[in-house]
């Protein structure tokens, strides 16, 4: 009896400490939390495949789905053809294959449509049309009587049929599409152009009181460097696709027959108000530069 007072005085000691502090009497028991997966059969109810796992399986599981994507990926990506897809990625030469392939392909539609223009400019030529003004033309100028007291003589009207001949198949217009894969600079910077320096729209020329520097308006070779009767220096370069500039009144030349020039490069200096002149030539005539430079 004694025995069973004294048990049962003690579980109301404990159940008062418990309830003292914030517990219950009762020893509660945790287990770690267990998932399971069930796959039933819907027309029996039966079940066919049962998986079960807990937290810590079901991490690992996603990592290692994750991780087989990534190696997979990895596979894919590095060890077949799908690499070549990625920027940066092409073997050896492709890459320059694949950009010389493309300036050929530009270069070969320039070419074409210059062919074009040519082809339609000699038809135009050619055509009934264009005979019958130069006919037009023709008997319109034989109306006017022409001066007795200027007679042309033999050596003018040689140089006038010979001038014409020349001229006929003029191909001025193809001068706009050979320029138009050249991004010319300006052989001055910063300094407006005086007009009514020349008085010729096939020159442009600057004058500055101090001290100019001149440089190339596009890449080329240097053809040749003369000194003028008043001092000053002519520079003459060749470019790409006929095109010659000329570049007069340099006080300095830092360039010599021969040598490569890069567009934009220092060619010399000028002003201290002295002229300085830039023409631009294609295919033996001049040009407007101002067509094709912004100054």
């Amino acid at each position: 009896m004694k025995t069973d007072r004294l048990a049962k005085y003690l579980r109301g000691f404990s159940g008062s400490l418990f309830a003292l502090f914030g517990r219950s009497a009762k020893t509660e028991f945790s287990n770690p939390r267990r998932y399971r997966l069930d796959f039933i059969a819907e027309n029996t109810f039966n079940r066919v495949w049962t998986v079960r796992f807990g937290r810590t399986r079901v991490i690992l599981v996603s990592l290692t789905i994750i991780a087989a994507i990534a190696a997979l990926m990895f596979v894919i990506v590095f060890f077949s053809p799908v690499r070549k897809l990625l920027p940066g990625r092409l073997e050896g030469n492709l890459r320059s294959s694949y950009v010389d392939m493309a300036l050929r392909l530009d270069s070969l539609e320039t070419q074409t449509t210059i062919n074009d223009r040519y082809i339609a400019n000699l038809k135009a030529v050619l055509s009934d049309t264009a005979a019958e003004k130069a006919t037009a033309v023709r008997q319109a100028a034989t109306v006017i009587a022409p001066d007795s007291l200027l007679s042309a003589s033999e050596a003018e009207r040689r140089f006038v049929r010979n001038y014409e001949a020349e001229n006929r198949f003029n191909l001025s217009v193809l001068t706009p599409i050979a320029a138009e894969s050249m991004a010319f600079y300006s052989p001055v910077a910063g300094v407006m152009s005086d007009p009514e320096a020349t008085g010729d729209e096939t020159s442009v020329a600057f004058i500055e009181p101090g001290l100019l520097a001149d440089s190339s308006d596009y890449r080329g070779t240097v053809l040749d460097v003369y000194e003028t009767n008043d001092g000053l220096r002519t520079v003459i370069i060749q470019h790409p696709n006929d095109f010659v500039s000329f570049y007069k009144g340099l006080s300095e030349c830092f360039v010599a027959p021969g040598k490569k020039v890069l567009a934009g490069e220092r060619i010399g200096h000028s002003g201290n108000g002295k002229i300085f002149t830039f023409q631009l030539w294609h295919n033996g005539a001049a040009t407007t530069p101002t067509d094709y430079i912004a100054f």
